[in-house]
């Protein structure tokens, strides 16, 4: 039986000489950089510089034509994207309009078997202080739901940063 696991590495993403070539159009030329280890991060620039590729590369969607992409020491560039320990979110967001709010963060914890699924939704709907909209089915929300949910499924992340920030009041 194949293990379908999602990896736990951590530790800073590292690209490394990641390129991607559609036959002769280059759609990422020879990128290298990291991103610490508990960051939020995005990429800017104008359209058709390789933006959504490398994302797509990164979460597993895309294959690169060179270059390596690690998490920590762990090199994950060959490896399926539901086992990346990673989370892209894209300008089209993922979420399904017939649920509502509650039900649209709880599905990835579902799906990964977490099991106290109700203090963890609940929990990430208090952060962002949108406790009283979990039934909703608002639109107006859909960003911040898909990053409710993305927040969750990376919750050992979100806790350092947390602690981090708490340790940077209390200086």
């Amino acid at each position: 039986m194949a293990n379908n696991k999602v990896s736990q590495d951590t530790g800073d993403l590292k690209l490394d000489r990641l390129s991607k070539h559609y036959g002769d159009f280059c759609a990422v030329d020879d990128l290298s950089l990291v991103v610490p280890d508990g960051s939020f991060f995005a990429l800017l620039g104008p359209s058709g510089c390789g933006k959504t590729t490398t994302l797509r590369m990164v979460a597993g969607l895309e294959e690169p034509s060179a270059g390596t992409i690690s998490i920590g020491d762990t090199d994950i560039t060959t490896q399926k994207s539901y086992r990346r320990n990673v989370n892209t979110v894209f300008q089209n967001y993922a979420l399904f309009p017939h649920l509502t709010i509650f039900e649209n963060i709880a599905f990835g914890l579902r799906r990964r078997g977490v099991k106290d699924v109700k203090t963890e939704v609940e929990n990430a709907l208090n952060l962002v202080e949108m406790g009283h909209l979990a039934q909703r089915k608002s639109g107006r929300q859909r960003l911040r739901r898909l990053l409710q949910r993305r927040l969750l499924q990376r919750r050992q992340r979100l806790r350092r940063q947390l602690q981090r920030r708490l340790q940077l009041r209390e200086q």
